[in-house]
């Protein structure tokens, strides 16, 4: 089995993605990453903002900004010369905004590499931010608010942001508060576009059908008049997280649905990166279905499916057990859980080829997340620059977790879990008059 392992970590290390890095002069990070499969290229910025960034006042313009960024701008005054544009050079577009970052990517044919990078900055540099256009994307924005209301797990999202997020719940919240999106104007875009929209707190990813030295040539020849903002305060904020106490949240659930979760605070990769690996290896570990924790608490026990895993993030990074469960059946879920919880800490728990296997599932998921250069420039190196604020933490992953044994596995346990106060949250609908 050791053999097996060896092979695989080899394996991932030869078929990880080649990228080289630059810094232009006035901060921006370039990342450049060849593949020459098919002749297209994606061209991705991301940018170090989101939900984290906002206050009282401004929670939501993150997501709003992002909404405006696919409107006019200095190069194509309104929707109609956008959108002309956008056919003219066959480009596919998208953003995302989370908690932690904020992304905005296009897809076209590398014949258009450099008319797609123009494209790019222009949007990222010169928004309108016209009246009329944020009135119509001002109702767009409040439909994706209604949407999230009417899911069945909105109770416990929302009781969950607020249990764990105490002192700023609308930092975990990308969606925003209606009061919020209907009364933004220009010039708080403006503000928000002057504080966290600088080249010193983005990255340009480009990756697909290019040669580094021509790309990395355009990149600077196109974006080196975005001005240097230094403004940012994203490295300097604090960890959000924060659990003191053993807490239970009963979460009524008007559609029927039940649901029971643990969370314990977890490692941040800014404070705390060598933990992260073996509390991947541990997340991998106890999706195995064969192993313990599936088959107590699926096959043999209360719940539908359940995982146990840690998210890798800056300021609230948690480790999360749980999953649905039949409402009648929701309080018993809990009691299995956490006696499930308790016996973690214990090496028989865990056996060597269980722990190969985890490693190698974290190895295929490497390999799956690279598989394209649209995956490497949407789904993996955007992610990994701005949450662990440079590359060397992806570049070095799958060495790192080369070197986690089942000793290091449990010491992330002692550390994290064992002893340490957590929040559990049961929903299940409350008998009429509010009663459980």
């Amino acid at each position: 089995m050791v053999t097996a392992a060896l092979v695989i970590s080899i394996a991932c290390s030869v078929l990880s993605t080649e990228f080289r890095v630059s810094r232009m002069e006035n901060g921006l990070t370039v990342i450049v990453s060849p593949d020459h499969v098919s002749p297209i290229v994606t061209i991705c910025i991301a940018v170090k903002t989101g939900a984290t960034c906002e206050t009282p006042g401004t929670d939501g313009l993150a997501h709003f900004y992002e909404h405006m960024f696919f409107k006019g701008n200095g190069a194509l005054p309104d929707q109609t010369a956008y959108n002309r544009r956008l056919g003219e050079l066959g480009i596919l577009q998208n953003g995302t905004t989370s908690p932690e970052k904020v992304q905005y990517f296009i897809t076209l044919g590398s014949g258009s590499f450099e008319e797609g990078l123009r494209f790019m900055y222009d949007a990222i540099t010169s928004p309108l931010f016209d009246e009329t256009e944020m009135e119509r994307e001002r109702q767009v924005i409040l439909n994706e608010y209604q949407r999230g209301l009417s899911s069945p797990f909105h109770p416990y999202f929302i009781a969950r942001q607020e249990v764990l997020c105490p002192e700023a719940p609308w930092r975990y919240s990308a969606i925003g508060e209606p009061e919020v999106i209907l009364s933004a104007s220009p010039e708080a875009m403006r503000q928000f576009q002057y504080k966290y929209y600088t080249p010193d707190n983005s990255a340009l990813i480009i990756a697909g059908d290019i040669e580094y030295d021509e790309a990395f040539r355009l990149a600077e020849e196109v974006f080196s008049p975005w001005e240097y903002g230094g403004r940012s305060d994203y490295d300097s904020l604090p960890r959000l997280i924060e659990i003191q106490r053993d807490t239970v949240v009963y979460v009524d659930s008007p559609s029927g649905t039940g649901y029971v979760s643990v969370i314990f605070e977890g490692p941040s990769i800014s404070t705390d990166p060598s933990e992260s690996y073996p509390a991947d290896v541990w997340g991998a570990y106890l999706s195995l279905m064969s192993r313990e924790f599936y088959t107590d608490l699926v096959t043999n026990g209360p719940f539908i499916d359940v995982t146990g895993s840690y998210y890798t993030q800056r300021f609230t990074p948690m480790i999360t057990f749980g999953g649905p469960v039949p409402a009648h059946r929701a309080e018993e879920a809990l009691e299995a859980l956490a006696l499930e919880i308790g016996q973690l800490q214990e090496p028989e728990y865990y056996d060597p080829q269980g722990m190969v296997l985890a490693r190698e599932q974290l190895c295929r998921h490497r390999i799956l997340s690279e598989e394209t250069s649209y995956d490497v420039a949407v789904e993996s190196i955007p992610f990994w620059w701005v949450v662990a604020g440079d590359l060397n933490y992806y570049a070095t992953y799958i060495d790192s977790l080369r070197a986690v044994d089942m000793e290091d596995v449990i010491s992330f346990t002692d550390r994290w879990i064992r002893g340490k106060p957590s929040a559990a949250f049961v929903m299940m609908p409350f008998r009429q008059g509010g009663g459980r």
